[in-house]
């Protein structure tokens, strides 16, 4: 597979899949955005965004890659520098998958911040 970098329009080199990448291919548009988030800037804050809102948003019926699957992901493709594609899918994961109530520190415009 070639993916386009999305700030240049310049084709870099394949990026692709090991052995045992298990992605339901209904999700391939998805898995495809996912192996640009070391290059593409735009994508990686699409991954923080889709982690920081999995527990508020009601994502069933949308095509996209589960967090927990991302760390798998993450060790079935290779990556241009392995260890950075690892932290980026550990933080998203943790971020996706933790557990409790969130707190606000500061409030929004409009917002009255709450204490605990």
């Amino acid at each position: 597979m070639t993916v386009t970098w999305s700030g240049t329009g310049e084709r870099v080199a394949a990026l692709s899949c090991c052995a045992g990448c298990r992605v339901d291919p209904a999700l391939r548009r998805h898995h495809d955005r996912l192996l640009t988030v070391e290059s593409d800037v735009d994508e990686l804050l699409e991954l923080i965004e889709l982690a920081v809102t999995w527990g508020e948003l009601n994502y069933c019926g949308v095509s996209v890659v589960p967090p927990g699957q991302w760390l798998e992901f993450a060790a079935c493709h290779k990556w241009r520098d392995p260890d950075r594609a690892a932290r980026i899918f550990s933080v998203a994961t943790d971020i996706a998958l933790r557990t409790g109530r969130r707190e606000t520190a500061y409030s929004l415009p409009g917002e009255v911040a709450t204490a605990s």
